[in-house]
């Protein structure tokens, strides 16, 4: 629940209802300051007919229509009960006596002799005398409490909730518009301090983001969607940096080896005799090797190759039955097809790996095995040789890796097998998974998830 509340949407919610109840509470405040006597008289002016005819149709109407006209004049902004007596706090008021009847009609000259008193009622006593009386509850700011004594004695008590904005037509559009501009630039103020100061730290630590290990990873503070963000932008640069590092890596690589060979063939070039072109040979072919190789793999992740629809089952099977040496292939009990959307030319790359490098490190024996379960399929190449050490099983994919400890070409390919499988595997949507068999050897499984499968 921490995390929810610190997010930005809650935070803007909070801010809103924050808002609302500050003007809320703003109004309030006005209504209990002298600003509410000039809206009590725009009141009594505005209802001083209306109030006239009640006090006509009471006394003029039999006792048994009453409550009706009292609940016909009930509106939000009004309600009127009949007591017996005047209630405590009354008192009269000239200015406001004259404003209820200064209409010279004859509704209203009904008013003028009568016995009127008023009392400002704040939220507070409002609250108190309507929670004593449920009959009479009004929900209000502050009212204006008119006693107007009938002529039976009997008192006509009105309640006036007069509204702080302007109703007259040629004001309220301006009130409203001043209002709403008012709450407006409060609430864009406000939502730029809790949103876009976070926001701008985000943006200045992103500025000074590096990718040398000394380098300082983004500030994760904040909102909630600020710190993923944060972090997401802390694994991107982990992410880049080691693309950097892998890249300089195989830059190197690709230098020693290719200086390797250019010496190779300076040396024997510098000899006064004529060098055979069977001596310089194996040197142009593994450069030409390593460089094929390494195109491979820049490409692995950007194949250039359209897509086109593969039941893999049947691809692999037969790429196994086409390879040099001879692989036993093991099929599940499940026949049924698993086609995906991708680049033959890649897969079979990809696979061709897989079965050079248990050729060239396993101990003479190759197994194909083809499984399909409710997550996907399952297709492993095992060989019977050595294995991989458990610490170097995951370092075996990075370039130019060779797990015998050395780059020299009669123990091995250019190390860049298994790194481009890897990345067609991915590509593809697929994982390359390395385990070490029980019975001895390395066993290759890419799993192809179920999501993919046409």
């Amino acid at each position: 629940m921490g995390g929810l509340f610190n997010s930005i949407l809650a935070r803007v919610l909070a801010l809103t209802f924050a808002l609302l109840v500050l003007t809320l509470g703003v109004l309030i405040a006005i209504m209990q300051t002298p600003v509410s006597g000039r809206v009590f008289d725009r009141a009594i002016g505005e209802s001083a007919n209306s109030i006239a005819e009640l006090v006509w149709l009471i006394e003029t109407s039999p006792p048994e229509a009453e409550g009706a006209i009292l609940s016909t004049y009930a509106s939000r902004s009004r309600i009127a009960w009949v007591e017996e007596r005047f209630a405590n706090g009354l008192a009269p008021d000239r200015s406001r006596h004259a404003l209820l009847t200064e209409d010279a009609t004859a509704v209203s000259e009904r008013l003028r002799a009568r016995d009127i008193r008023f009392d400002a009622v704040g939220a507070l006593e409002l609250a108190r005398r309507s929670g004593s009386n449920p009959n009479l509850f009004y929900n209000s700011a502050s009212t204006l409490h008119i006693a107007i004594g009938l002529e039976d004695g009997r008192v006509l008590n009105i309640w006036l909730a007069p509204s702080i904005i302007f109703t007259e037509p040629q004001y309220a559009p301006y009130f409203l518009l001043g209002l709403v501009l008012v709450i407006t630039v409060l609430l864009g103020f406000a939502l730029h301090r809790v949103i876009m100061r976070p926001i701008r730290a985000l943006e200045h630590d992103a500025e000074r983001v590096g990718l040398a290990e000394t380098a300082m990873p983004v500030s994760e503070t904040g909102p909630r969607e600020l710190r993923q963000l944060a972090r997401a932008l802390n694994r991107m640069r982990l992410r880049l940096d080691g693309l950097i590092r892998e890249r300089e890596q195989i830059m190197v690589a690709i230098a020693h080896d290719i200086r390797t060979g250019l010496t190779k063939l300076r040396l024997r070039t510098d000899s006064k005799d004529a060098v055979p072109v069977a001596e310089i040979e194996p040197d142009l072919v593994q450069m030409e090797r390593l460089l094929s190789d390494m195109m491979a793999y820049a490409r692995a992740e950007n194949p250039l190759a359209e897509h086109e629809l593969i039941e893999l089952r049947s691809f692999v099977a037969a790429l196994a039955e086409r390879a040099p040496q001879s692989i036993e292939i093991t099929h599940d009990s499940a026949k049924d097809p698993f086609t995906i959307a991708g680049s033959r030319l890649a897969i079979t790359r990809m696979f061709e790996n897989l079965f050079a490098n248990a050729r060239a490190y396993g101990g003479g024996w190759i197994g194909l095995s083809i499984a399909r379960d409710a997550e996907g399929l399952a297709v492993a190449v095992e060989d019977n040789g050595p294995g991989i050490p458990e610490t170097q099983i995951d370092r075996v994919f990075e370039p130019f890796f060779r797990g015998e400890g050395s780059r020299n070409a009669a123990t091995g390919g250019t190390g860049l097998g298994l790194g481009i499988a890897r990345a067609i595997a991915h590509t593809h949507g697929a994982q390359i998974r390395l385990s070490n068999r029980p019975q001895g050897g390395l066993r290759a499984e890419v799993h192809f998830p179920a999501a993919i499968a046409m």
